[in-house]
């Protein structure tokens, strides 16, 4: 139970922490989005057959989605080499 318990909290903090992070590179870059993130996302909507979707105002909330599911990985990534290096620091320490 603990470890599932351990589980959540990575995840929720994966989720939480990639969500800052993505705000604060949306402010930190202001300006439209970069063409090669457009033409990734209507690829995308264009594979799944969800084209409609491909208008200015639903691209701007997908772009931040996309962010977001990066920046959650990156710090979930972090969050587990963190996890990694203190596990091996407290074995190599001892009992």
């Amino acid at each position: 139970m603990a470890k599932l318990l351990r589980y959540v909290v990575w995840i929720a903090i994966s989720l939480a922490g990639g969500w800052r992070l993505t705000y604060h590179i949306d402010d930190m870059f202001p300006g439209n989005m970069p063409d090669s993130v457009d033409m990734f996302i209507r690829f995308c909507l264009e594979v799944v057959g969800r084209s409609d979707l491909a208008n200015p105002d639903d691209m701007e909330v997908l772009a931040l989605l996309l962010y977001w599911a990066i920046a959650a990985l990156l710090v979930g990534a972090l969050i587990f080499l963190c996890y990694i290096g203190a596990r091996a620091l407290l074995l190599k320490r001892g009992p």
